[in-house]
């Protein structure tokens, strides 16, 4: 059982520990284990029991998800993937016009590779193949090490060098409306004496196709003043590549070195049409005529690469040390073209553009943990040091003619970090853990515009927590935490820098720009919870309850700008949400093979705000259910996904709000094992067909004036790969 470290008396959060059954201190009886929240990078052959002990045994509510079990299951990418786990909420997708990527939802987990995020964030994360992956830490609340906010941190964990030579590799066809893609690669390692090294590599290439039917009515004193109809087909196609190796060396006394290698590339080539009509008699919406025609596309290429290397020393009894450097780059240019025609079919508007970002980064992030005082207390020290600078250019013409696009011709951006950190795992008694810790960190935003305007902001962050965990027997665990963590703006929330939209700007579909005034938002998590564990490690299952109280609450706002809708984000006062999450897994022992997962939550917040009245989020609810059934005298493996995220209204400005519309996905699968190394999957994504949309309503002095509906088509995916290990 892990051990942790003593509260101080002046510990902010001591008013809870108040209201929890401590008992009297004594020294834990049992050897010290590794600390529970160490970041492992080396191989680990986790099972599903060592992955269900780690969540029992760890100071802070965690799930881990084993090689084992990511096997089991079927997905092709991480973001796949994520939708099918425990304890996981993944917002539903939120792909603008013209295949334009929307902002990232407030719930939406911060997701790190190996500890640190890849070039690209989080969506670059959910497009990694799920072969590079041994295993996935979901953090569920804000630690020391991984301060994150409602959303949690997920933790993929690469894969490393087998104990002997081995290797696994799949090829597979991929069918849409669009037409075919294709998936191929595989993993290869081997081991001699103190050194392993595994490659691993896959290729896939996917048609894109979509679909999109957006009105937009305009209202003078109640009556119906405009009414227009578009319509929207995309096209095209989208390439990536991911190249990954690592190399073990074992140095002695406990000792190990991996360097590793990644480079990941895509290319995505898109084309829109758009159709558009317009009613001559909008109030009764008839005599509807055509309206001209928009003809868009888009061709992007990302080029990014890691290079990281990773020292760790393990003491017996005593703890670990370690160091990792990453350095990391990524390019991207994305060119735009978008001619505009009359109802006449006459070209009344011709631009192109070219966007080009590159950035360059460093990370580092030091560790040292030791146990003492017999083994009751394990304490862990950390360093986090990060920079990163980035270049974004734009060019546009028109009718071949250059544009001057002023100060939004170019951004120069730089960000940094430096974060010391620790806590101490405090074995109070044998069923009694308290983890306080404190993180502080000094970081700085810069950008500078093309016209040499200079926006910065400079913050000191201390965020302290304090983890405790009461297990009355084996067979339970009751958890209560409080921490502080912060939400730092972004280099691009910062930039006064306006890039204008794919397609039509409305409402539901604005031009995006930054906040040079935004402010840090600062909250603080009350969690209590509850977990259950199954005899004879036949699964878990948890239930959480949050309180979060946040100053500077930043939302994005939508309002009119010289004649166009424009997105910023801004501050707020305050706000305060409340939210419930359970999750569970469970192996029947009653039937052998059945297999069953799901989580469930539910969210609401209310934002406070001393100059307009705000209208408040409506609850929020999504759940997911899994099954797979392994019927082993036929080698044959069934299993379903069904996720449900409920409609939710929010606030666009203080004059819009806006409605998302509930969906519904289903995933069906089917693997025959035709023998220990070889089998066949098959499997069908978003049966239903599941559509995402949103309403979007604005008023003027109390009177509606404006409403929009925008509805994405949904598309069924047909998978089929052999899957293999040698």
């Amino acid at each position: 059982m892990p051990p942790v470290h003593p509260v101080r008396p002046w510990f902010w959060a001591a008013p809870l520990l108040g209201a929890l059954p401590l008992a009297h201190a004594q020294p834990a009886p049992e050897p010290v284990l590794p600390s529970p929240t160490t970041l492992e990078t080396v191989q680990v052959t986790a099972t599903a029991d060592s992955a269900q002990e780690e969540r029992q045994y760890s100071s802070s509510a965690k799930i881990v998800v084993s090689r084992e079990e990511l096997e089991r299951l079927d997905a092709a990418t991480v973001g796949e993937l994520l939708r099918q786990l425990p304890g996981v909420n993944l917002s539903p997708p939120t792909q603008g016009r013209g295949g334009r990527q929307r902002g990232e939802d407030r719930l939406q987990p911060n997701v790190v590779v190996d500890g640190f995020s890849l070039p690209g964030g989080s969506r670059a994360a959910f497009r990694l193949p799920v072969d590079l992956i041994e295993r996935i830490e979901i953090i569920k609340n804000s630690t020391p090490e991984f301060p994150s906010g409602p959303g949690g941190t997920i933790n993929l964990i690469l894969r490393d060098a087998p104990g002997t030579k081995a290797g696994t590799y799949r090829a597979g066809l991929s069918a849409n409306s669009g037409g075919l893609g294709g998936r191929a690669g595989g993993t290869y390692g081997d081991r001699e004496g103190e050194a392993g090294v595994i490659l691993i590599g896959f290729a896939d290439t996917r048609a894109t196709l979509g679909g999109r039917d957006v009105s937009v009515e305009t209202f003078t004193g109640g009556a119906r003043t405009g009414y227009t109809l578009e319509h929207d087909e995309d096209s095209g196609r989208s390439n990536g590549l991911h190249l990954i190796s690592r190399y073990t060396r074992e140095l002695g006394d406990g000792a190990r070195l991996i360097v590793s290698p990644m480079l990941f590339g895509r290319t995505s080539d898109l084309t829109n049409e758009t159709q558009r009509s317009a009613f001559t008699n909008p109030a009764n919406a008839t005599g509807l005529v055509g309206n001209g025609s928009v003809a868009s596309d888009s061709d992007s290429r990302n080029l990014s690469g890691r290079l990281t290397f990773d020292y760790k020393q393990r003491r017996a009894g005593q703890g670990e040390t370690s160091a990792t450097l990453a350095i990391q780059g990524q390019t991207e240019r994305t060119d735009r073209s978008r001619d505009e025609y009359d109802a006449g079919g006459l070209l009344v508007g011709a631009t192109d553009s070219r966007d080009k970002t590159r950035s360059l980064g460093a990370n580092f992030r030091g560790k040292a943990s030791q146990a003492f005082a017999k083994g009751v207390h394990l304490a862990t020290f950390g360093l986090d040091a990060s920079l990163k600078t980035s270049t974004d250019t734009r060019n546009e013409s028109q009718f071949g003619a250059v544009q001057n696009l002023g100060a939004q011709a170019r951004a120069e951006s730089r960000e940094s970090e430096f974060a010391l950190w620790a806590q101490n795992e405090w074995q109070v008694s044998e069923n009694h853990t308290l983890t306080p810790g404190l993180r502080i960190s000094v970081s700085s935003r810069e950008v500078v515009d093309a016209l040499g305007a200079r926006i910065a902001d400079d913050t000191v962050s201390w965020l302290p927590s304090l983890h405790y965990v009461w297990r009355p027997d084996e067979r339970w665990n009751l958890r209560a935490s409080v921490a502080k963590s912060e939400r730092l703006p972004k280099v691009t929330d910062l930039s006064p820098i306006v890039r204008t939209t794919t397609g039509q700007n409305t409402l539901s579909n604005p031009d995006r720009g930054g906040n040079p005034a935004l402010r840090p938002e600062t909250t603080t998590t009350l969690q209590l919870g509850v977990e259950r564990f199954l005899p004879q490690q036949r699964g878990s299952a948890g239930l959480n309850f949050y309180v979060r109280d946040v100053s500077d609450k930043i939302q994005r706002r939508i309002a009119l700008e010289a004649g166009r809708y424009v997105e910023r984000p801004v501050n707020f006062d305050s706000a305060s949400e409340t939210s419930v999450v359970a999750d569970f897994k469970w192996n029947v022992a009653e039937l052998p093979g059945l297999s069953l997962r799901g989580n469930l939550s539910t969210s609401r917040l209310r934002i406070d705000a001393s100059t307009a009245v705000v209208r408040q989020e409506s609850p929020r609810r999504a759940a997911s259910l899994g099954v797979d059934y392994e019927i082993k005298p036929l080698g044959l493996t069934l299993g379903s996904n069904l996720s449900y995220s409920s409609a939710f209204r929010s606030e666009a400005s203080q004059d819009t709000e806006q409605t998302t519309r509930p969906r519904t996905q289903l995933d069906l699968f089917a693997v025959r094992k035709f023998s220990r190394k070889l089998s066949l999957r098959f499997s069908v994504d978003n049966v239903t067909e599941a559509k995402t949309g949103d309403d979007t309503l604005e008023y003027s002095s109390g009177a509606l004036a404006r409403r929009e509906t925008d509805r994405a088509r949904g598309e069924r995916f047909y998978n089929l790969s052999l899957e293999g290990k040698f």
